[in-house]
C-alpha cells in the first residue's frame, strides 16, 4: 500500500508516519506534503496513492483547494483537531476521519478497515449482487 501523508505540521505528520510503520512496516510512505501548492504539484508528477492522510487545515488554505486544481482517485483520510468541517471531508471522498492527536487503536481500525475494504473491491460482483439490492428496497 502507498500512502500520502498531507499535514503542515511536522511532529502530527512524523506521528502519524510511525504509527503507520507500527501497523505494518511494508506500507510505504510516497510523501510527506505540508501545503496545498506542494500536494497540486506532487499530484501532477506522481501516480496517486492508494491512502490519502490529509489535515483540513493547511498552511496555505483548506486542503479541499487541491482537489480544485487536481483530480484525485485515492481514498482520503481526513484528519484534523475540529469537527467544524466533517461534513464537507465525506462529502469529498473522504472514507475516514480521524480526530487530533490520532490515538492508535482509531488508526488501526480504519487501516484494517481500509484494507478491508480493499479486498471486497476485488472480488467480482455478478447482476445477482444487483437484484438483490433492488429487491431489499421495494
Amino acid at each position: 500500500m502507498r500512502v500520502v501523508i498531507i499535514e503542515d505540521e511536522m511532529y502530527a505528520a512524523k506521528r502519524l508516519e510511525n504509527m503507520i510503520r507500527e501497523f505494518d512496516s511494508q506500507i510505504e510512505i510516497a510523501a510527506w506534503l505540508e501545503s496545498v501548492s506542494d500536494s497540486v504539484e506532487w499530484f501532477k508528477q506522481n501516480p496517486n496513492p492508494d491512502l490519502i492522510f490529509l489535515d483540513i487545515h493547511l498552511e496555505d488554505d483548506l486542503s479541499f483547494a487541491i482537489f480544485e486544481k487536481v483530480t484525485v482517485s485515492s481514498s482520503i483520510v481526513f484528519t484534523t483537531a475540529t469537527d467544524e468541517l466533517a461534513v464537507e471531508a465525506f462529502i469529498t471522498k473522504g472514507i475516514d476521519y480521524l480526530h487530533k492527536p490520532i490515538v492508535k487503536t482509531e488508526l488501526v481500525a480504519m487501516l484494517e478497515k481500509y484494507s478491508k475494504k480493499e479486498n471486497q473491491k476485488k472480488e467480482p460482483v455478478g447482476i445477482g449482487y444487483f437484484s438483490d439490492l433492488i429487491n431489499k428496497n421495494k
